[in-house]
């Protein structure tokens, strides 16, 4: 890339069926999942605020903030009610409509793919998720990233 152009982010949101769980409870149990899971994970620069969480994840072996994936968890929201709202009509299965909270990794490094399979596969072990993007939409899949 030449000095001096941007980057453009990439999204992909888990629409999750969580219970009810709080952002800060629902970020901490991606990083203890996927710990589980034999990926050590590390959050750095983490914020918070009204139902969400975010910090910017890095496997624990490389130096932080070197992944370039920053993952929020939202959660009992009105910004988590009118994002599903948007995307209800698309899903043809209907299970995002049961979703109560939206985990995003946003994607701005060349190297957070292995970040970003992590945080996937903790989410869909903890719950019902559905994931999106605005490329693929519904048919976004794991395996083809």
């Amino acid at each position: 890339m030449k000095a001096g152009w941007a980057q453009m982010a990439y999204e992909i949101n888990l629409y999750c069926s969580t219970d009810g769980l709080s952002a800060e409870k629902g970020l901490d149990a991606i990083l203890s999942q996927a710990k589980a899971d034999g990926v050590e994970l590390q959050a750095t620069s983490r914020n918070s605020g009204d139902n969400w969480d975010a910090a910017e994840f890095d496997l624990a072996a490389d130096t932080p903030g070197t992944s370039g994936c920053l993952v929020q968890f939202q959660s009992a929201s009105p910004l988590v009610e009118a994002a599903l709202a948007e995307v209800v009509p698309e899903d043809l299965s209907g299970r995002v409509r049961f979703a109560d909270a939206i985990v995003t990794l946003t994607l701005s490094g060349d190297d957070c793919w292995s970040v970003v399979k992590a945080v996937w596969v903790a989410a869909r072990s903890l719950w019902d998720v559905v994931p999106y993007d605005e490329g693929s939409g519904f048919a976004v899949d794991l395996d083809e990233l």
